[in-house]
């Protein structure tokens, strides 16, 4: 009786162990924090800059509409922006408008020298409009900037506003 207490506790012991050794490992496996900002994936219009900063070229950030004075906006002297020659609204998803998702989406485009929008990514709004602003974005032609008289590509940002009925 003696011999099968003393069998227990070890048992029991042994037990205890292995439980708070395979906690322990389980601690140095838990899921790690989420990416940090150099980890996360990048979107088209950073891939783009990337790659044209890899080849030396120069892409101009400029305001892209309602250029008032805006203290946040800076504009590089001898740029001449190009102005907007079709804006397409973007179309209300279905979903968004049974969720009542409503609010501006701002979108980022980098715009070539013919006025063409060569890639776009949403960088704020909700999440439902983000997709169909995109989309507007991708379809908006400019006249194009220019530089000392010289076509030259840009980056700026579109802002769509979405009013829930």
């Amino acid at each position: 009786m003696r011999l099968l207490k003393i069998s227990l506790i070890a048992l029991f012991l042994l037990g205890s162990f292995g439980l708070q050794a395979n906690a322990q490992d389980n601690q140095k496996t838990t899921p790690q924090p989420p990416a940090t900002e150099a980890e996360r994936p990048k979107n088209p219009v950073e891939l783009m800059l990337e790659e044209a900063k890899k080849r030396g070229e120069v892409i101009y950030g400029t305001c892209l509409e309602d250029c008032g004075e805006n203290p946040h906006e800076k504009q590089v002297d001898g740029l001449e922006s190009g102005r907007a020659l079709e804006l397409p609204t973007p179309v209300y998803p279905l979903i968004a408008r049974q969720a009542h998702a409503s609010g501006e989406v701002r979108v980022q485009v980098i715009v070539d020298t013919d006025g063409q929008v060569i890639a776009a990514h949403a960088i704020s709004g909700h999440p439902l409009l983000q997709g169909a602003s995109v989309t507007a974005a991708r379809g908006a032609r400019f006249s194009p900037a220019k530089f000392n008289g010289e076509a030259v590509k840009v980056v700026g940002v579109i802002s769509y506003s979405f009013i829930s009925q």
